[in-house]
Protein backbone atom coordinates (compact mmCIF):
# COMPACT_ATOMS: atom_id res chain seq x y z
CA UNK A 1 0.00 0.00 0.00
CA UNK A 2 3.10 2.33 0.75
CA UNK A 3 5.77 3.70 -0.87
CA UNK A 4 8.52 5.68 1.27
CA UNK A 5 11.57 4.61 -1.20
CA UNK A 6 11.63 8.42 -2.17
CA UNK A 7 11.33 11.92 0.26
CA UNK A 8 8.22 13.81 -1.12
CA UNK A 9 6.57 17.23 0.11
CA UNK A 10 3.47 17.13 -1.29
CA UNK A 11 -0.62 15.86 0.30
CA UNK A 12 -3.12 15.94 -2.25
CA UNK A 13 -6.75 15.63 -1.17
CA UNK A 14 -9.26 13.44 -2.85
CA UNK A 15 -12.65 13.02 -2.03
CA UNK A 16 -13.57 9.93 -0.66
CA UNK A 17 -16.60 9.82 -3.15
CA UNK A 18 -14.42 10.29 -5.96
CA UNK A 19 -11.89 7.42 -5.61
CA UNK A 20 -11.28 6.91 -9.45
CA UNK A 21 -8.88 9.78 -9.10
CA UNK A 22 -6.74 7.40 -6.46
CA UNK A 23 -5.38 5.79 -9.68
CA UNK A 24 -4.98 9.00 -12.25
CA UNK A 25 -2.58 10.12 -8.88
CA UNK A 26 -0.76 7.61 -9.51
CA UNK A 27 -0.06 8.21 -12.97
CA UNK A 28 0.64 11.69 -12.45
CA UNK A 29 3.55 10.79 -10.01
CA UNK A 30 1.65 11.73 -6.53
CA UNK A 31 3.51 9.96 -4.60
CA UNK A 32 1.04 11.30 -0.76
CA UNK A 33 -2.49 11.42 -1.17
CA UNK A 34 -5.24 12.05 1.48
CA UNK A 35 -8.57 10.50 1.01
CA UNK A 36 -11.03 12.69 2.50
CA UNK A 37 -14.10 11.86 4.27
CA UNK A 38 -14.55 15.57 5.87
CA UNK A 39 -15.10 18.49 4.27
CA UNK A 40 -16.17 17.29 0.80
CA UNK A 41 -18.62 14.58 1.71
CA UNK A 42 -21.90 15.96 2.66
CA UNK A 43 -23.88 15.14 5.67
CA UNK A 44 -26.20 12.67 4.25
CA UNK A 45 -23.33 10.45 2.29
CA UNK A 46 -20.58 10.20 5.26
CA UNK A 47 -22.01 6.80 5.68
CA UNK A 48 -22.02 5.20 2.76
CA UNK A 49 -18.70 6.96 1.29
CA UNK A 50 -16.68 5.74 4.82
CA UNK A 51 -17.93 1.96 3.56
CA UNK A 52 -16.62 2.49 0.03
CA UNK A 53 -13.22 4.24 1.22
CA UNK A 54 -12.57 1.29 3.29
CA UNK A 55 -13.47 -1.17 0.95
CA UNK A 56 -11.39 0.83 -1.52
CA UNK A 57 -8.48 0.77 0.27
CA UNK A 58 -8.46 -3.20 1.72
CA UNK A 59 -9.04 -4.15 -1.48
CA UNK A 60 -6.16 -2.34 -3.23
CA UNK A 61 -2.33 -1.79 -3.10
CA UNK A 62 -1.05 1.16 -4.24
CA UNK A 63 2.15 2.86 -5.19
CA UNK A 64 1.71 5.76 -2.77
CA UNK A 65 1.47 6.88 0.42
CA UNK A 66 -2.37 6.17 1.55
CA UNK A 67 -3.99 8.99 4.11
CA UNK A 68 -7.41 9.53 5.03
CA UNK A 69 -8.49 12.59 6.43
CA UNK A 70 -11.54 11.52 9.35
CA UNK A 71 -14.22 13.74 10.15
CA UNK A 72 -13.95 16.39 13.08
CA UNK A 73 -17.42 15.81 14.34
CA UNK A 74 -17.05 13.34 17.63
CA UNK A 75 -19.50 10.70 16.48
CA UNK A 76 -18.55 10.36 12.72
CA UNK A 77 -14.87 10.74 13.67
CA UNK A 78 -15.25 7.58 16.50
CA UNK A 79 -16.77 5.65 13.38
CA UNK A 80 -14.11 6.44 11.05
CA UNK A 81 -11.52 5.24 13.50
CA UNK A 82 -13.51 2.34 13.68
CA UNK A 83 -13.82 1.39 10.26
CA UNK A 84 -10.45 2.20 9.31
CA UNK A 85 -8.29 0.04 12.24
CA UNK A 86 -10.04 -2.79 10.00
CA UNK A 87 -8.56 -2.21 7.11
CA UNK A 88 -4.41 -1.76 6.26
CA UNK A 89 -4.68 2.10 6.44
CA UNK A 90 -2.34 3.59 9.54
CA UNK A 91 -1.96 6.99 8.38
CA UNK A 92 -4.89 9.48 9.37
CA UNK A 93 -5.09 13.27 9.60
CA UNK A 94 -7.48 14.51 12.14
CA UNK A 95 -8.97 17.78 11.77
CA UNK A 96 -9.88 20.09 14.04
CA UNK A 97 -7.58 18.20 16.54
CA UNK A 98 -8.30 19.47 20.17
CA UNK A 99 -8.06 17.96 23.41
CA UNK A 100 -12.03 16.80 23.44
CA UNK A 101 -11.69 15.00 19.89
CA UNK A 102 -12.61 11.70 20.04
CA UNK A 103 -8.81 10.07 18.73
CA UNK A 104 -8.14 11.85 22.21
CA UNK A 105 -10.46 11.92 24.60
CA UNK A 106 -11.04 7.84 23.90
CA UNK A 107 -7.54 7.11 23.15
CA UNK A 108 -8.48 6.08 19.91
CA UNK A 109 -5.13 6.54 18.30
CA UNK A 110 -2.61 3.79 19.36
CA UNK A 111 -2.98 1.45 16.56
CA UNK A 112 -2.40 4.12 13.81
CA UNK A 113 1.30 4.01 12.73
CA UNK A 114 0.75 8.05 11.67
CA UNK A 115 -1.39 10.34 13.22
CA UNK A 116 -1.40 14.02 11.61
CA UNK A 117 -3.33 16.36 13.53
CA UNK A 118 -4.67 19.67 11.51
CA UNK A 119 -4.55 22.80 13.72
CA UNK A 120 -7.86 24.60 12.77
CA UNK A 121 -8.73 26.35 16.01
CA UNK A 122 -6.80 28.75 18.76
CA UNK A 123 -8.25 26.18 21.65
CA UNK A 124 -6.28 23.32 19.33
CA UNK A 125 -2.95 25.17 19.38
CA UNK A 126 -3.30 25.86 22.91
CA UNK A 127 -4.21 22.73 23.67
CA UNK A 128 -1.35 20.42 21.90
CA UNK A 129 0.89 20.21 24.87
CA UNK A 130 -1.46 18.12 26.98
CA UNK A 131 -2.68 16.14 23.35
CA UNK A 132 0.79 15.16 22.96
CA UNK A 133 0.53 13.23 26.47
CA UNK A 134 -2.35 11.48 25.75
CA UNK A 135 -1.56 10.19 22.06
CA UNK A 136 1.45 10.03 19.63
CA UNK A 137 1.55 12.75 17.06
CA UNK A 138 3.75 12.04 14.28
CA UNK A 139 2.82 15.12 12.59
CA UNK A 140 0.94 18.60 12.45
CA UNK A 141 -0.66 20.69 9.79
CA UNK A 142 -2.33 23.29 9.83
CA UNK A 143 -6.16 24.46 8.66
CA UNK A 144 -5.94 28.25 7.00
CA UNK A 145 -9.26 28.64 6.46
CA UNK A 146 -10.67 27.61 9.36
CA UNK A 147 -7.73 28.81 11.42
CA UNK A 148 -8.17 32.27 10.28
CA UNK A 149 -12.11 32.25 10.46
CA UNK A 150 -11.88 31.27 14.00
CA UNK A 151 -9.54 33.62 15.25
CA UNK A 152 -11.21 36.80 12.85
CA UNK A 153 -8.22 37.65 11.02
CA UNK A 154 -7.13 37.71 7.21
CA UNK A 155 -5.89 35.00 5.51
CA UNK A 156 -2.80 36.41 4.33
CA UNK A 157 0.74 35.49 5.00
CA UNK A 158 0.90 38.52 7.56
CA UNK A 159 -2.19 37.79 9.75
CA UNK A 160 -1.26 34.14 9.81
CA UNK A 161 3.09 34.79 10.46
CA UNK A 162 2.88 34.14 14.20
CA UNK A 163 0.42 31.05 14.77
CA UNK A 164 2.35 29.24 11.36
CA UNK A 165 5.68 29.85 13.34
CA UNK A 166 4.06 28.83 16.82
CA UNK A 167 3.08 25.87 14.64
CA UNK A 168 6.70 25.09 13.53
CA UNK A 169 7.79 26.06 17.57
CA UNK A 170 5.65 23.47 18.98
CA UNK A 171 6.80 20.51 16.64
CA UNK A 172 10.37 21.43 18.01
CA UNK A 173 9.36 21.11 21.63
CA UNK A 174 7.48 17.94 20.98
CA UNK A 175 10.28 16.62 19.22
CA UNK A 176 8.29 15.65 15.89
CA UNK A 177 8.56 16.52 12.21
CA UNK A 178 8.35 20.15 11.32
CA UNK A 179 4.84 20.41 10.11
CA UNK A 180 2.95 20.75 6.91
CA UNK A 181 1.47 24.08 5.28
CA UNK A 182 -1.85 24.61 4.43
CA UNK A 183 -3.51 24.57 0.86
CA UNK A 184 -3.19 27.27 -1.99
CA UNK A 185 -6.90 27.63 -3.02
CA UNK A 186 -6.30 29.15 -6.38
CA UNK A 187 -5.16 25.69 -8.45
CA UNK A 188 -4.71 28.48 -11.43
CA UNK A 189 -1.85 30.71 -9.75
CA UNK A 190 0.82 29.10 -10.27
CA UNK A 191 3.46 31.80 -9.76
CA UNK A 192 1.25 32.38 -6.43
CA UNK A 193 1.75 28.55 -5.30
CA UNK A 194 5.43 29.36 -6.00
CA UNK A 195 5.50 32.55 -3.90
CA UNK A 196 3.15 30.69 -1.02
CA UNK A 197 5.17 27.26 -0.52
CA UNK A 198 8.82 29.61 -0.52
CA UNK A 199 7.33 31.84 2.28
CA UNK A 200 6.16 28.86 4.82
CA UNK A 201 9.43 26.73 3.79
CA UNK A 202 11.47 29.81 4.92
CA UNK A 203 9.37 29.67 8.19
CA UNK A 204 10.11 25.89 8.94
CA UNK A 205 7.31 23.84 7.43
CA UNK A 206 8.50 20.61 5.45
CA UNK A 207 5.77 20.11 3.62
CA UNK A 208 2.53 20.81 2.21
CA UNK A 209 -1.10 20.16 1.33
CA UNK A 210 -2.32 20.03 -2.32
CA UNK A 211 -6.45 20.54 -3.97
CA UNK A 212 -5.23 19.57 -7.31
CA UNK A 213 -2.32 17.49 -8.96
CA UNK A 214 -1.21 20.51 -10.92
CA UNK A 215 0.16 21.91 -7.90
CA UNK A 216 2.37 18.56 -6.78
CA UNK A 217 5.01 19.42 -8.91
CA UNK A 218 5.85 22.96 -7.96
CA UNK A 219 5.39 21.93 -4.27
CA UNK A 220 8.11 19.56 -4.67
CA UNK A 221 10.32 21.44 -6.28
CA UNK A 222 10.25 24.25 -3.83
CA UNK A 223 10.65 21.96 -0.90
CA UNK A 224 13.14 20.05 -2.40
CA UNK A 225 16.53 21.04 -1.73
CA UNK A 226 18.32 22.27 -4.75
CA UNK A 227 21.52 20.87 -5.73
CA UNK A 228 24.15 23.57 -4.33
CA UNK A 229 22.55 23.02 -0.96
CA UNK A 230 23.44 19.27 -1.38
CA UNK A 231 26.74 19.70 -3.05
CA UNK A 232 27.51 22.55 -0.08
CA UNK A 233 25.98 20.28 2.51
CA UNK A 234 28.08 17.34 1.67
CA UNK A 235 31.07 19.49 1.20
CA UNK A 236 30.63 20.97 4.98
CA UNK A 237 30.29 17.30 6.43
CA UNK A 238 32.91 16.54 4.86
CA UNK A 239 35.17 19.53 5.72
CA UNK A 240 34.46 18.93 9.24
CA UNK A 241 35.14 15.10 9.14
CA UNK A 242 38.22 16.24 7.39
CA UNK A 243 39.04 18.93 10.93
CA UNK A 244 37.47 16.26 13.32
CA UNK A 245 40.20 13.90 12.68
CA UNK A 246 42.87 17.12 13.30
CA UNK A 247 41.06 17.89 16.63
CA UNK A 248 39.88 20.98 15.22
CA UNK A 249 36.30 21.82 16.57
CA UNK A 250 35.00 25.34 15.08
CA UNK A 251 37.05 26.75 12.18
CA UNK A 252 36.32 28.61 8.79
CA UNK A 253 34.60 27.33 5.55
CA UNK A 254 35.26 28.78 2.05
CA UNK A 255 33.02 30.76 1.91
CA UNK A 256 34.47 32.84 4.85
CA UNK A 257 31.62 31.79 7.59
CA UNK A 258 32.52 29.88 10.86
CA UNK A 259 31.20 26.36 11.16
CA UNK A 260 29.60 25.08 14.63
CA UNK A 261 27.35 22.26 15.48
CA UNK A 262 23.50 24.11 14.03
CA UNK A 263 25.70 24.43 10.62
CA UNK A 264 26.01 20.54 10.86
CA UNK A 265 22.55 19.93 11.95
CA UNK A 266 21.39 21.82 8.91
CA UNK A 267 23.81 19.48 6.53
CA UNK A 268 22.85 16.52 8.23
CA UNK A 269 19.21 17.57 7.29
CA UNK A 270 19.53 18.58 3.74
CA UNK A 271 21.00 15.45 3.05
CA UNK A 272 18.24 13.69 4.43
CA UNK A 273 16.06 15.55 2.90
CA UNK A 274 17.06 14.73 -0.48
CA UNK A 275 17.36 10.73 0.08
Amino acid sequence: MENNSKQTYHYLYIPGNRLELVNKASVKEVKNIIIDLEDSIPLGEKEIVRKNVCEFVSENDFDLNVNIRINSDYDLQKKDIESILKTKVKNVFVPKLEINSAIVAESLGNAFENIIGIIETAKGLDDLKKISLKIKIKQLAIGEVDFSTDLGIKETAQALLFYRSQLVYISKILNIKSPIGGVYKNINDLEGLQDFARNIKDLGFEGMQAIHPGQVEIINTIFRPTLDEINEAKELLSDIEHNDKKGIGVFVDSNGSIVDAAMVTKAEKIINQSE
